[in-house]
């Protein structure tokens, strides 16, 4: 059933309806497909999602590179992530692209539609892929037919009762939402004839970003033996932390260990990110709010703990190897699948604590960062300091 309040004109059936008039697309879309997946010569990566979906499919880009040396790799990702995402060394091309919901006669959604299909449609892809989980992926599931592909693979819970447009894929991969997205994008490389092995993220970075880390995080450290990255950011209000628990985990953590805190954040959470340090001047530093995503990713993988909000940093801090204190606001027993649960989207292959509402939470509780107390976060942190 197709998702309510979406418009026909951008559902699976509508876009195949009207796109019949589109006789270019058409005889892209009919093209033989690649018989041997392996021998693809361009091959598309369509991620139109946040900073910790593109930490997450680091591993597939990383082993995409590895096996598929002489492919045109070409990464199709958020306008807002494109100049960062240019700095990864397993991609060839990246198309910055702006997912806008409501119907074809949107204005703004036609024009991004136009403007992708006359970029897309040069690089002539034999093959795209499109990682992702979201329920709302219909508009960015109408990108992949609109890249005249004639391979498109993704991947879909046939259980979830859930249309995601996976219909305008050639190939539509049953994954259960209970599998870690990361696990997903492996067994993605498998179906395509690849290894999957080495199943783990992967951080890149650049020298300049590597330099600018280093003097932040020399600056934070204030002499002290462990600093720890703070994540107050989060795309969504239920999944962000009241600061003030940070400040009580600070002072009880600070008063037993040898350690020092410093806060990564764009401008969402600048003020309070200033507010912890005023609080503590010596004890926690603000990174800065304009600090290019690699000087960040650079500066966390610096740093001896990662404690925060379910959020792109967390997946950062992740893929470099960092232990992981994360906070979720779902209680234990939530469905797999539910919108926050770490099983699919959590901390991947570190050493972590998920740190959720006390014991007697619903299950079915909303998701609420603000339900899980400072004792409890506190009391992890000191077990993986």
């Amino acid at each position: 059933m197709f998702t309510a309040g979406r418009e026909w004109s951008v559902s699976p059936s509508g876009v195949k309806a009207w796109s019949r008039f589109m006789p270019g697309l058409h005889r892209r879309l009919d093209r033989p497909p690649l018989c041997d997946l392996t021998k693809v010569r361009r091959l598309g990566v369509l991620r139109p999602d946040g900073i910790g979906d593109m930490v997450l499919t680091s591993g597939m880009l990383r082993e995409l590179r590895r096996q598929l040396p002489a492919t045109r790799i070409t990464l199709i990702c958020q306008t807002a992530w494109a100049s960062w995402m240019r700095t990864c060394p397993w991609v060839d091309d990246v198309i910055d692209v702006d997912v806008t919901f409501g119907g074809v006669r949107e204005p703004r959604r036609l024009f991004e539609l136009i403007r992708f299909v006359k970029r897309v449609w040069p690089l002539d892809l034999e093959v795209l892929l499109q990682p992702g989980t979201l329920y709302w992926y219909v508009p960015s599931r109408t990108l992949a037919w609109f890249s005249g592909a004639p391979v498109r693979i993704c991947w879909e819970d046939p259980d979830s009762g859930v249309d995601t447009g996976g219909g305008l894929h050639t190939q539509n991969l049953p994954y259960p939402n209970r599998l870690h997205e990361t696990e997903k994008c492996f067994r993605m490389l498998e179906v395509m004839g690849l290894e999957g092995e080495g199943r783990k993220l992967d951080a890149w970075w650049t020298a300049d970003d590597a330099n600018h880390a280093d003097q932040i995080v020399r600056g934070a450290r204030h002499g002290q033996c462990k600093l720890v990255a703070l994540g107050l950011g989060a795309s969504e209000p239920s999944r962000r932390w009241p600061v003030r628990r940070y400040l009580e985990v600070i002072r009880e953590v600070a008063a037993k260990r040898d350690v020092a805190f410093l806060a990564f954040g764009g401008s969402d959470v600048a003020d309070s990110c200033r507010w912890l340090s005023a609080q503590l001047p010596g004890v926690v530093s603000y990174a800065g709010e304009k600090l290019p995503l690699g000087v960040n990713w650079a500066g966390i993988a610096r740093c001896d703990l990662y404690l925060g909000n379910d959020t792109g940093l967390m997946h950062m801090a992740a893929a470099a190897q960092i232990p992981v204190v994360v906070v979720i606001g779902l209680a234990e027993g939530a469905l797999p699948g539910t919108r926050g649960d770490t099983t699919q989207t959590g901390p991947y292959d570190t050493l972590s604590r998920v740190v959720r509402p006390p014991k007697g939470t619903p299950w079915d509780s909303d998701l609420d960062a603000a339900l899980v107390p400072a004792d409890s976060v506190a009391a992890a942190t000191l077990e993986l300091l």
